[in-house]
């Protein structure tokens, strides 16, 4: 059975969705590589060369510039995710999925896209700082508002509506999903700084920088499993309406 027909006949579990998105991962290796290595890695390292924690009494302005370029990663994190799903959704219809098509797509919507990245960012954060539950609530609700707005044309508020739409009689499946994504990349990112800090050779930066990029290749495969759940439950949801 096609990894298609499986996504259309029923609600799939975790461990096949992440199985699928690691079979997804592993036959797209080169556009999903290029993706990572050229919206997402750039920004990674220069975020890690600035860490604080490497610097001897970093200034107030140093502080805040550290701040903004943190939030410009977590876009260019969540811009690439989202290209990400273009590439696996045309795998599984059988369409052209090269990182020109990609990145042609992603460019042509940029600035709706970081709007909307804005939107989500702000809304999280607020709700957040507020009371903790209410922005897990949120972020949760809203996961898939990119994936509405490239996927299936959303914009503005309806991509918002879509994804509380598809999370819906879902929400701790997909809450134990992210969850679980967030928790593989910090225990692998522990595990390899207190590997690569322990040797002579390998210096502090050099260390947190490769216990921070290493992890998020190996974390590649359950991305595209929570982007296979999105279009799982789409799917049914079509079915059911």
């Amino acid at each position: 059975m096609s990894s298609l027909s499986q996504l259309q006949s029923r609600k799939l579990g975790l461990i096949e969705l992440i199985s699928m998105g690691f079979d997804v991962y592993l036959k797209n290796l080169k556009p999903i590589l290029l993706l990572f290595c050229t919206i997402y890695l750039p920004l990674l390292i220069i975020l890690s060369a600035l860490n604080p924690e490497n610097i001897n009494n970093p200034s107030g302005l140093f502080l805040a510039f550290f701040v903004v370029v943190s939030i410009i990663v977590n876009l260019a994190s969540l811009i690439y995710y989202i290209a990400l799903s273009l590439i696996t959704e045309n795998y599984i219809h059988g369409r052209d999925t090269s990182y020109q098509s990609a990145v042609q797509k992603i460019v042509s919507n940029l600035l709706p896209l970081v709007g909307l990245c804005l939107r989500f960012s702000i809304n999280y954060f607020i709700r957040f700082m507020l009371l903790i539950i209410p922005g897990i609530v949120y972020a949760v609700n809203n996961q898939y508002y990119g994936l509405a707005f490239i996927l299936r044309d959303q914009r503005g508020k309806d991509a918002f509506d879509y994804s509380r739409s598809r999370v819906e009689g879902n929400w701790w499946k997909v809450f134990f999903f992210i969850f679980l994504s967030g928790l593989s990349a910090l225990c692998l990112q522990f595990i390899l700084n207190s590997v690569l800090t322990s040797l002579p050779f390998m210096k502090n930066f050099w260390g947190d920088l490769l216990s921070v990029i290493l992890p998020q290749f190996i974390v590649i495969g359950i991305a595209i499993g929570n982007i296979l759940l999105f279009l799982n439950l789409d799917d049914q949801k079509s079915l059911e309406s």
